[in-house]
């Protein structure tokens, strides 16, 4: 069990490392709030950009923010322990149709995914631009796709 979200951050980050790669930012800002992590796929000219925000409770907060993350991603994730999911999926409904993700992470490095949200366009192409400006200047990539997309 996680005893901080900031420790819950640094398992997760060792966890996007070693399965994602290093196409990662961290809590970056300048945006419409400030996610946890942003993970980005470039291929050719599109890029896709994924947003999650770590909570150990409060998933109503959570999923507010994962909601304002929409605005420059084309997906976002509320991620949580297993153990404090219940309330969350009893509320499974408002995940589905605000088209929000929903995962578990545990101390010893599981992911699951609950529920798997559709890709689709950021809410403002301004957002978008200026964070897949700043992701255009790296070359990391990002590996294991299959796992966040539907």
């Amino acid at each position: 069990m996680f005893t901080t979200e900031l420790e819950m951050s640094e398992m997760f980050e060792k966890f996007t490392k070693n399965y994602f790669g290093n196409a990662y930012l961290k809590e970056y800002q300048g945006l419409f709030g400030v996610p946890d992590f942003i993970l980005y796929d470039k291929r050719k000219d599109e890029t896709s950009i994924i947003a999650f925000e770590l909570k150990l409770k409060n998933w109503k907060r959570a999923m507010k923010q994962a909601f304002r993350y929409k605005s420059f991603s084309n997906i976002s994730y509320v991620v949580m322990p297993a153990n404090k999911i219940n309330a969350a999926l009893k509320n499974i409904s408002l995940f589905e149709q605000y088209n929000i993700g929903l995962a578990t992470f545990e101390p010893d490095s599981s992911f699951t995914i609950v529920f798997k949200p559709e890709l689709s366009n950021p809410y403002s192409d301004s957002l978008n631009n200026k964070l897949t400006e700043q992701i255009r200047k790296s070359r990391k990539q990002l590996k294991n796709l299959e796992l966040l997309y539907s």
